[in-house]
């Protein structure tokens, strides 16, 4: 049994590990309570040193905000190198830095909250950004159920985010409706729930995110796909 289930494993990892996500650029706005903003989602790629980068560039009333992901992707598998973000509202200046040294095992938070924590050694560890390019690529391998790593961004505690594919959906994005796979997160630790809206259609592109916790609704969208 212990031979076919690694056998199962391996399978499983060739498969994730051949989906290759495109680059692209979108108008998307960002929701909540408190601030509505306009903003560009973009991923873009160096193949010729592995080196990919997502962010999220937006601006609101007096302010703005900057959120960027590094990372490679050799053999499709994703590697973080850095996650930045970056706001200013009015006066009010707002970085944090988080710098994964794959080399030393280390992972360390400089800006408003400042620690050190150990990666993982057979697991990779994502940031809040290029972990939506993993669900991507497991959605459409296949998995219904999978559980990624990502660190708590204030006390560097790095814990498992498990997903689920709930049921389909749809989204308009310019007129058109897109079919969609819906997958949950649900993290128990900070009683926050959020959904994926992932449209085959467009490379299982995530299309629309709604996010639930103690402090009110959040919604980004798609408007536009250059």
């Amino acid at each position: 049994m212990y031979k076919y289930s690694l056998i199962i494993l391996g399978f499983l990892s060739s498969l994730i590990g051949s989906q290759e996500i495109p680059d692209y650029k979108g108008d998307y706005v960002f929701t909540n309570s408190r601030v509505t903003m306009k903003g560009i989602r973009e991923l873009s790629s160096k193949k010729e040193t592995n080196e990919r980068t997502i962010q999220f560039n937006a601006k609101f009333p007096l302010g703005r905000i900057k959120i960027i992901s590094d990372f490679t992707e050799a053999d499709n598998q994703i590697a973080s190198t850095k996650y930045n973000v970056d706001v200013k509202w009015t006066l009010i200046s707002d970085k944090r830095v988080l710098t994964f040294d794959q080399a030393k095992n280390t992972l360390i938070s400089a800006g408003k909250f400042k620690w050190e924590s150990s990666l993982l050694a057979n697991e990779n560890v994502f940031d809040p950004l290029n972990v939506q390019i993993q669900i991507r690529k497991n959605v459409i391998a296949g998995l219904t159920e999978f559980s990624l790593m990502l660190p708590d961004l204030k006390t560097g505690a790095i814990e498992p985010n498990n997903y689920k594919v709930v049921g389909e959906g749809s989204y308009q994005v310019e007129g058109v409706d897109y079919p969609c796979v819906v997958v949950e997160r649900i993290r128990t630790q900070d009683d926050r729930t959020t959904r994926y809206f992932l449209a085959p259609e467009l490379d299982y592109l995530i299309i629309k995110v709604e996010d639930q916790d103690e402090d009110g609704d959040t919604m980004l969208e798609l408007k536009k796909l250059y």
